[in-house]
């Protein structure tokens, strides 16, 4: 049953016609230097770390990049007892390459959590997925400018 299913499964995959998003495009052959950042220190972290996994650090093409990253945290609703139950997360990365501003936002709500150490944990996650985010955002714009 486990053999028939996988079969089927691996059928499904061929049939649809998914590739790998960057297979047989030339966004390897990247090098994306970050030569300054400002604005949230973590995120600049994340974002860099996100950069620097699909850098190919023996590229000719290298992109010198600024980074400027502005996290917020609002709280959007509170419950009877004035407490906030709900708040809405922002990251708006800025990136400035050869002289050309590109933006990118991203918002999630997030649902409060009383025990604070889960709270930030998940909060943590969200940054993560944030960081990914810009960057596949970014890597598609950079292969939109060739």
């Amino acid at each position: 049953m486990i053999k028939k299913l996988s079969i089927l499964i691996l059928f499904f995959i061929y049939g649809c016609g998914y590739t790998a998003i960057y297979k047989d495009n030339k966004i390897n052959n990247y090098n994306i230097i970050i030569s300054k950042m400002s604005g949230d220190i973590v995120m600049n972290k994340l974002i860099k770390n996100e950069l620097e996994i699909v850098s190919n650090k023996n590229s000719k093409n290298n992109y010198y990049v600024k980074l400027n990253s502005i996290y917020s945290k609002e709280i959007k609703s509170k419950n009877k007892s004035g407490i906030a139950s709900n708040y809405e997360i922002t990251i708006e990365a800025r990136f400035d390459i050869d002289s050309e501003i590109i933006t990118f936002e991203e918002r999630f709500i997030v649902k409060n959590i009383s025990d604070s150490i889960e709270q930030k944990n998940y909060e943590d996650i969200i940054k993560k997925n944030f960081a990914s985010s810009i960057r596949e955002k970014l890597m598609t714009k950079l292969l939109s400018l060739q």
